[in-house]
Protein backbone atom coordinates (compact mmCIF):
# COMPACT_ATOMS: atom_id res chain seq x y z
CA UNK A 1 0.00 0.00 0.00
CA UNK A 2 1.13 3.28 -0.63
CA UNK A 3 2.10 5.55 1.86
CA UNK A 4 1.29 8.68 3.01
CA UNK A 5 5.01 9.61 3.87
CA UNK A 6 5.81 13.01 2.13
CA UNK A 7 8.58 12.45 -0.23
CA UNK A 8 11.79 13.68 0.94
CA UNK A 9 14.91 15.02 -0.89
CA UNK A 10 18.58 16.48 0.25
CA UNK A 11 21.14 18.42 -1.14
CA UNK A 12 24.40 17.52 0.35
CA UNK A 13 26.39 20.71 1.15
CA UNK A 14 29.31 21.93 0.27
CA UNK A 15 30.81 20.98 -3.00
CA UNK A 16 28.28 20.92 -6.01
CA UNK A 17 24.55 20.52 -4.76
CA UNK A 18 22.89 17.09 -6.15
CA UNK A 19 19.37 16.04 -5.56
CA UNK A 20 19.06 12.74 -3.53
CA UNK A 21 16.26 11.42 -3.21
CA UNK A 22 15.58 9.80 0.14
CA UNK A 23 12.10 8.25 -0.44
CA UNK A 24 12.17 4.45 -1.07
CA UNK A 25 11.29 3.90 -4.68
CA UNK A 26 8.30 1.84 -5.20
CA UNK A 27 8.88 -0.43 -8.58
CA UNK A 28 11.41 -2.62 -9.17
CA UNK A 29 12.39 -0.53 -12.46
CA UNK A 30 12.90 1.82 -10.80
CA UNK A 31 14.37 0.83 -8.19
CA UNK A 32 16.76 -2.30 -9.56
CA UNK A 33 18.87 0.28 -11.29
CA UNK A 34 19.30 2.50 -8.03
CA UNK A 35 22.84 1.69 -5.97
CA UNK A 36 23.41 4.95 -5.97
CA UNK A 37 21.03 6.30 -4.70
CA UNK A 38 20.90 7.92 -1.60
CA UNK A 39 24.64 8.98 -2.16
CA UNK A 40 26.14 12.31 -0.51
CA UNK A 41 28.09 14.63 -2.75
CA UNK A 42 30.34 14.76 0.09
CA UNK A 43 34.05 16.40 1.15
CA UNK A 44 36.78 14.10 1.17
CA UNK A 45 37.70 12.08 4.16
CA UNK A 46 40.38 14.02 6.92
CA UNK A 47 43.90 12.28 6.10
CA UNK A 48 46.37 11.44 8.27
CA UNK A 49 46.54 7.83 8.91
CA UNK A 50 47.80 4.51 7.79
CA UNK A 51 46.06 2.77 4.73
CA UNK A 52 43.63 -0.37 5.92
CA UNK A 53 45.82 -3.41 5.52
CA UNK A 54 42.91 -4.83 2.64
CA UNK A 55 39.49 -3.65 1.49
CA UNK A 56 36.90 -5.27 3.34
CA UNK A 57 34.34 -7.91 1.08
CA UNK A 58 31.26 -8.58 1.20
CA UNK A 59 31.34 -12.13 1.78
CA UNK A 60 32.66 -11.39 5.33
CA UNK A 61 32.09 -7.82 5.92
CA UNK A 62 28.83 -6.89 4.82
CA UNK A 63 28.06 -5.18 7.91
CA UNK A 64 31.18 -3.26 7.99
CA UNK A 65 29.60 0.62 7.02
CA UNK A 66 27.52 -0.31 9.65
CA UNK A 67 29.58 -1.33 12.50
CA UNK A 68 32.07 1.78 11.23
CA UNK A 69 29.26 3.98 11.54
CA UNK A 70 28.42 2.87 15.33
CA UNK A 71 32.24 3.74 16.07
CA UNK A 72 32.41 7.01 14.74
CA UNK A 73 28.72 8.53 15.28
CA UNK A 74 27.72 6.09 18.65
CA UNK A 75 25.01 3.60 18.17
CA UNK A 76 22.52 5.10 19.92
CA UNK A 77 22.64 8.21 17.65
CA UNK A 78 19.30 8.91 15.54
CA UNK A 79 19.99 7.64 11.79
CA UNK A 80 18.22 8.50 8.68
CA UNK A 81 20.43 6.59 5.59
CA UNK A 82 23.34 4.45 5.36
CA UNK A 83 24.49 3.60 2.16
CA UNK A 84 27.20 0.79 1.70
CA UNK A 85 28.36 -0.23 -1.74
CA UNK A 86 30.53 -3.37 -2.92
CA UNK A 87 32.03 -4.05 -6.35
CA UNK A 88 30.02 -6.35 -8.40
CA UNK A 89 33.31 -7.91 -9.74
CA UNK A 90 35.81 -8.04 -6.43
CA UNK A 91 32.93 -8.10 -3.30
CA UNK A 92 35.39 -5.09 -2.44
CA UNK A 93 33.53 -2.22 -0.42
CA UNK A 94 33.64 0.77 -2.64
CA UNK A 95 31.33 3.33 -0.47
CA UNK A 96 30.12 3.70 2.94
CA UNK A 97 27.97 6.89 4.15
CA UNK A 98 25.89 7.62 7.11
CA UNK A 99 23.41 10.43 7.39
CA UNK A 100 22.33 10.90 10.85
CA UNK A 101 20.52 13.30 12.80
CA UNK A 102 21.92 16.62 13.83
CA UNK A 103 22.89 16.82 17.89
CA UNK A 104 23.26 20.36 18.05
CA UNK A 105 20.25 20.81 15.81
CA UNK A 106 17.77 17.97 15.68
CA UNK A 107 15.80 19.35 12.68
CA UNK A 108 18.68 18.93 10.26
CA UNK A 109 20.92 16.05 9.23
CA UNK A 110 24.49 16.32 8.94
CA UNK A 111 26.35 13.07 6.81
CA UNK A 112 30.20 11.66 6.88
CA UNK A 113 31.86 9.74 4.48
CA UNK A 114 34.66 6.71 4.88
CA UNK A 115 37.59 7.28 3.24
CA UNK A 116 38.52 4.16 1.99
CA UNK A 117 42.00 5.31 1.67
CA UNK A 118 42.85 6.05 5.26
CA UNK A 119 40.00 4.06 6.87
CA UNK A 120 38.87 7.46 8.06
CA UNK A 121 35.56 9.23 8.05
CA UNK A 122 35.69 13.02 6.67
CA UNK A 123 34.48 15.70 8.91
CA UNK A 124 30.77 16.04 8.88
CA UNK A 125 28.87 17.68 6.64
CA UNK A 126 25.41 19.18 6.05
CA UNK A 127 22.68 18.37 4.06
CA UNK A 128 19.85 20.49 3.54
CA UNK A 129 16.33 19.32 3.24
CA UNK A 130 13.89 19.53 0.91
CA UNK A 131 10.57 18.31 1.12
CA UNK A 132 7.85 17.63 -1.77
CA UNK A 133 4.16 17.62 -0.20
CA UNK A 134 3.09 19.25 3.23
CA UNK A 135 6.62 20.52 4.51
CA UNK A 136 4.99 22.08 7.15
CA UNK A 137 3.42 19.47 8.38
CA UNK A 138 7.26 17.52 7.89
CA UNK A 139 9.03 16.21 11.12
CA UNK A 140 12.77 14.78 10.66
CA UNK A 141 12.00 12.87 14.29
CA UNK A 142 10.39 10.52 11.49
CA UNK A 143 12.71 9.79 9.76
CA UNK A 144 15.14 8.91 11.90
CA UNK A 145 15.72 5.96 14.30
CA UNK A 146 18.56 4.76 16.81
CA UNK A 147 21.54 2.62 14.81
CA UNK A 148 21.74 0.20 17.84
CA UNK A 149 18.39 -0.70 16.20
CA UNK A 150 18.73 -1.88 12.87
CA UNK A 151 20.56 -5.45 12.74
CA UNK A 152 22.26 -5.98 9.78
CA UNK A 153 24.60 -8.75 11.53
CA UNK A 154 21.18 -10.77 11.17
CA UNK A 155 20.90 -10.54 7.28
CA UNK A 156 23.63 -13.58 6.07
CA UNK A 157 20.44 -16.39 7.05
CA UNK A 158 17.94 -14.39 4.88
CA UNK A 159 20.70 -14.14 2.14
CA UNK A 160 20.93 -17.30 2.14
CA UNK A 161 17.65 -18.72 1.95
CA UNK A 162 17.74 -16.59 -1.03
CA UNK A 163 20.55 -19.23 -3.02
CA UNK A 164 18.16 -22.05 -3.70
CA UNK A 165 15.97 -19.26 -5.87
CA UNK A 166 18.86 -17.15 -7.32
CA UNK A 167 20.86 -20.49 -8.17
CA UNK A 168 17.66 -21.47 -10.19
CA UNK A 169 17.84 -18.58 -12.27
CA UNK A 170 20.92 -16.98 -12.22
CA UNK A 171 24.22 -17.97 -13.92
CA UNK A 172 26.58 -16.14 -11.64
CA UNK A 173 25.37 -13.25 -9.16
CA UNK A 174 26.69 -10.88 -6.36
CA UNK A 175 25.08 -8.61 -3.70
CA UNK A 176 26.34 -5.16 -4.53
CA UNK A 177 25.04 -3.07 -1.55
CA UNK A 178 23.52 -3.36 2.07
CA UNK A 179 21.47 -0.08 2.66
CA UNK A 180 19.54 1.86 5.25
CA UNK A 181 16.47 3.15 3.54
CA UNK A 182 14.05 5.99 5.52
CA UNK A 183 10.37 5.87 5.51
CA UNK A 184 9.11 7.11 2.03
CA UNK A 185 6.06 7.06 -0.62
CA UNK A 186 5.86 2.70 -0.31
CA UNK A 187 6.57 2.56 3.41
CA UNK A 188 6.48 4.00 7.16
CA UNK A 189 9.07 2.32 8.35
CA UNK A 190 12.78 2.18 7.59
CA UNK A 191 13.63 -0.97 6.29
CA UNK A 192 17.48 -2.61 5.12
CA UNK A 193 17.09 -2.90 1.64
CA UNK A 194 20.11 -5.49 -0.37
CA UNK A 195 21.15 -5.00 -4.36
CA UNK A 196 22.17 -7.88 -6.76
CA UNK A 197 23.89 -7.65 -9.68
CA UNK A 198 24.03 -10.99 -11.92
CA UNK A 199 23.23 -12.57 -15.43
CA UNK A 200 20.53 -15.12 -16.10
CA UNK A 201 21.46 -18.59 -16.67
CA UNK A 202 18.99 -19.27 -19.63
CA UNK A 203 20.14 -15.95 -21.94
CA UNK A 204 23.52 -14.25 -20.05
CA UNK A 205 21.43 -11.22 -19.86
CA UNK A 206 22.45 -8.69 -17.21
CA UNK A 207 19.56 -8.56 -14.61
CA UNK A 208 19.90 -6.58 -11.14
CA UNK A 209 17.11 -6.75 -8.29
CA UNK A 210 16.69 -5.76 -4.73
CA UNK A 211 15.54 -7.39 -1.14
CA UNK A 212 13.86 -5.21 1.45
CA UNK A 213 14.38 -6.27 5.28
CA UNK A 214 13.02 -5.18 7.89
CA UNK A 215 15.81 -3.08 10.27
CA UNK A 216 15.93 -6.79 12.23
CA UNK A 217 17.47 -7.88 9.76
CA UNK A 218 15.05 -11.35 9.69
CA UNK A 219 11.75 -10.87 7.81
CA UNK A 220 11.82 -10.27 4.06
CA UNK A 221 9.36 -7.34 3.05
CA UNK A 222 9.68 -7.22 -0.39
CA UNK A 223 11.63 -9.68 -2.94
CA UNK A 224 12.27 -8.16 -6.49
CA UNK A 225 15.54 -10.59 -7.08
CA UNK A 226 14.25 -12.44 -9.97
CA UNK A 227 13.26 -10.93 -12.85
Amino acid sequence: MRSSTPALSRLALPSTALAVVLAACGGKSDDAAAPADGVSSAPPATAGSAAPASVPRFADAHDVCFRAAAEQIGADTPVSEINSTFSADTGELQLCTVDYQNPADPRKLRGQRLDLATGRFSDPYDIELSVSGDAASFRLDDYVLPLSQVDVAALPAVIEAQRPALDGVYGSYAWTSVRLMPPGAFSDTHTLRLDLDGRLAANDVRNSGYLSVSTDGGTVVANHLLP
